[in-house]
């Protein structure tokens, strides 16, 4: 009967032990996993955005490297862009006039909003070229290099060239900072119009900064084109 009462006792010593044993060994592996799932969540976003910013700088470089002067002649025989000849998606220079410390300028591919996942800024392959008539749209991430792009307002300048060299330069006359559900600036315009959009704030993307600039100069008078069609606000 003793030793029946030990033999017992001990099991049901052992029982719970084990049963807590494996309990916290689930617990641990949970815990682990939920830290690799979140880590794999924050990773993915912050590689993007750096090989985002690797394309960017060497679009950047090759622009501004092989950019000849307007008066250069090209050679008869060859076919290839005076500037931004990096890649047949490099659209047009795209140049800040402010905040002037940071200098901002960037190369925007050309295309629909999924471009967005490999460039930092896109011209939408729908609406006009710059100088053309209409609505021209540009969107940009503010990551990795657009941080105080906040700073832009009234009154500062954009300028863009594009890839045979020729340069426009607009004027911003609004700025609206909105809910993407409010962003109402995408449609075609009858002027000759700029609308650069990016998110807000830096580095999330609950609103969305938009600019409205107007053409005040161009190299030669700006060339017939379609006013194009609205376009849906593009998600960050």
């Amino acid at each position: 009967m003793a030793s029946d009462l030990t033999a017992d006792g001990v099991k049901g010593t052992r029982r719970p032990a084990r049963k807590r044993i494996r309990v916290w060994m689930i617990l641990l592996a949970v815990g682990i996993a939920s830290i690799l799932a979140g880590g794999a969540l924050i990773a993915g976003p912050i590689i993007g955005v750096f090989q985002r910013g690797a394309v960017d700088s060497t679009a950047l470089k090759h622009w501004k490297g092989s950019t000849q002067p307007a008066a250069a002649p090209a050679p008869v025989a060859s076919k290839a862009p005076a500037c931004g000849t990096s890649s047949g998606t490099d659209y047009a220079l795209v140049d800040f006039g402010a905040p002037v410390q940071y200098h901002y300028a960037a190369v925007a591919g050309n295309g629909t909003w999924a471009l967005l996942n490999s460039r930092s800024m896109v011209h939408y392959s729908g609406t006009p070229n710059p100088g053309q008539q209409g609505n021209v749209i540009i969107a940009f991430h503010r990551e990795p290099d657009f941080q105080y792009i906040n700073e832009l307002n009234v009154g500062d300048t954009i300028t863009i060239q594009n890839r045979t060299c020729q340069t426009f330069v607009y004027k911003v006359t609004q700025r609206w900072d909105l809910a993407p559900s409010n962003v109402t600036q995408l449609g075609p315009t009858s002027g000759h119009e700029l609308t650069m959009i990016t998110c807000d704030p830096w580095w999330q993307d609950y609103d969305r900064l938009v600019w409205r600039a107007e053409l005040i100069s161009a190299p030669a008078p700006s060339s017939p084109g379609s006013t194009g069609g609205s376009v849906a606000d593009p998600s960050f």
